[in-house]
């Protein structure tokens, strides 16, 4: 419920707008759902409450809160007054033809029906006037920023639904606000951390040192029926007396083969084999020629059939090995780890071992169509949107992986507590507290608590966001990107040497460096670590309640 000040509480206009302002950045559009000269609403018993465009305006540009204001801004601590404003002024890269064609995908409709829930009026009134909005404001020479957004917007005065808003609070505070809260708790708690005292702790920093293995880059061009080839790039090892470990990696929606790679080249450095492959249907290219409008918008369900194309390409490796003398001996293809990002995350998990949960995914996009309920989780959205295909086969294990990271993966509600809880493979997930796309506690840490194989582990990074641990990054605002990208760039290359050591070279002296004690040792500001081998629901519901579907 929405606490308002004469309840003792702090008013939390905050949790309104970040409702808004985190669905806006799921589709790279903003999320408004006020109005173009006035923003109303009625709570009883303290009747009708009237918020005027033209003194956000100001407040915005300005920093000043006008008279009107003050009530909210009384209410509401100085970060998030400063937040709400940042949210008000912040510029996103969309012009409004990419706009246009986004709000005309799957997706776009699906964010755009839910945010028209805020809004007290007939969805045939409130989506064109909000998608109007949204396009008008990415051809405003000022950019596509949420303030415009709410200048554009037709309609003059536009009433909140109250319900609506109320219903999600509880959601927002559970997806955002706690997060901070339980690592800060989390770290308190953590009982359970070796104390081992490591015989060089110089060895760990050491990990992020280049290595002496040479290797040669292979492209591979794997076709696919009745869709694009897939894409890939094989790092080969020279010079070795056997066949090396494969570490396949995996990345995320709107992505490709060089947002991790420089992981790669590090692990190719020091003895493994690589091989990194774009996802046609979901990687950087497809994207953008779907938002100008110059390539067909991917079927509902393709990403759920992302873990086919890693075992599409590991077939196609182990038939290169047979057949090319350049090939001959240089993989062990039976050994194969797996490093995901974001949606390469839920293809990693997949592949380890984790059948899918079909009927769970359909039953949670039921709240898409709730009236009264916001699905305000960007992950979910993503995941809904296969729900009209047809049902992909549960089991999309491979055998020959036998080792997993999975980075801000989208795992909930695509898997489940049963379905989870039968990965026998050595895996590690790394969260991030500043993910909006893939939010921590419902996508890593929830799902994490459902693990009961004694190889588990899971990399809490405070700070970091969605992207903080991919490469060329360095156009986008930090507030999408997150503190210092080369140190969570320089953690994964030392954290994945550790692992893949371990269980790919089955390394027992590595064992040291997988623990909190070696990883405290490692971890710097502003993104300081956490490893935990454990993670328990009661931990969680200390600081937060976990809702039965995520």
């Amino acid at each position: 419920m929405i606490s308002f000040p004469s309840l003792n509480s702090t008013f939390s206009l905050r949790a309104i707008f970040c409702q808004m302002g985190l669905s806006l950045i799921t589709l790279l559009t903003p999320n408004p759902s006020l109005a173009a000269d006035k923003i109303t609403f009625i709570y009883p018993p303290f009747g009708q409450f009237d918020i005027q465009i033209a003194d956000l305006a100001n407040f915005a540009q300005t920093g000043e809160a006008p008279p009107s204001l003050a009530f909210y801004t009384n209410h509401a601590s100085a970060e998030e007054v400063q937040k709400f404003r940042q949210l008000l002024n912040y510029p996103l890269p969309v012009n409004s033809v990419e706009m246009f064609n986004a709000l005309n995908t799957d997706l776009g409709k699906i964010v755009l029906g839910q945010l028209s829930k805020v809004i007290q009026s007939p969805p045939n009134q409130s989506k064109p006037a909000l998608s109007g909005a949204l396009i008008q404001a990415a051809a405003d020479p000022q950019g596509l920023r949420f303030i415009n957004v709410l200048k554009k917007y037709s309609l003059p005065t536009i009433p909140l639904n109250m319900t609506v808003l109320e219903n999600t609070a509880d959601q927002v505070d559970h997806l955002f606000q706690k997060t901070k809260q339980i690592y800060s708790q989390l770290g308190t708690n953590n009982a359970t951390s070796s104390q081992t005292v490591l015989p060089n702790q110089g060895l760990l920093a050491s990990l992020v040192s280049p290595g002496k293995f040479s290797w040669t880059t292979q492209n591979l061009t794997i076709p696919q029926n009745n869709e694009s080839p897939i894409q890939a790039v094989v790092y080969l090892p020279q010079n070795q007396s056997q066949p090396a470990p494969l570490i396949v990696i995996a990345p995320g929606l709107n992505s490709d083969i060089n947002a991790l790679i420089y992981a790669g080249k590090h692990l190719a450095s020091r003895g493994f084999a690589i091989a990194a492959l774009n996802f046609p249907q979901t990687d950087n290219e497809r994207v953008k020629a779907v938002l100008s409008g110059s390539a067909t918008v991917p079927a509902p369900n393709a990403w759920l059939l992302q873990p086919q194309d890693v075992t599409l390409l590991l077939n196609t490796i182990e038939q290169k090995l047979k057949t090319d003398s350049q090939w001959q001996g240089k993989i062990d293809t039976q050994n194969v780890g797996l490093i995901g990002q974001s949606l390469g995350g839920y293809t990693v998990t997949a592949l380890a071992g984790s059948p899918l949960a079909w009927p769970d995914l359909v039953k949670r996009c039921q709240d898409l169509t709730n009236p009264n309920r916001l699905v305000l989780n960007p992950a979910v959205i993503w995941q809904c949107k296969g729900i009209d295909g047809p049902a992909p086969p549960s089991n999309l294990a491979d055998p020959r992986v036998k080792a997993a990271i999975a980075i801000n993966p989208v795992t909930n509600p695509i898997f489940n507590q049963a379905n989870f809880s039968q990965l026998t493979t050595p895996m590690l997930i790394i969260a991030g507290s500043e993910d909006i796309f893939a939010p921590a506690i419902p996508e890593q840490l929830v799902p994490f608590t459902w693990m009961t194989q004694p190889n588990q582990y899971l990399l809490l990074v405070k700070n970091s966001t969605h992207l903080s641990f991919l490469e060329g990054t360095n156009d986008l605002p930090e507030i999408l990107v997150g503190p210092s990208p080369s140190l969570a760039q320089t953690y994964l290359k030392a954290i994945s040497l550790a692992f893949f050591n371990r269980y790919l070279h089955q390394q027992t002296q590595f064992d040291d460096y997988l623990t909190d004690t070696a990883i405290s040792q490692f971890s710097q500001d502003p993104l300081p670590l956490q490893l935990r081998r454990s993670l328990t629901k009661e931990e969680l519901k200390m600081t937060t309640p976990i809702p039965a579907t995520n």
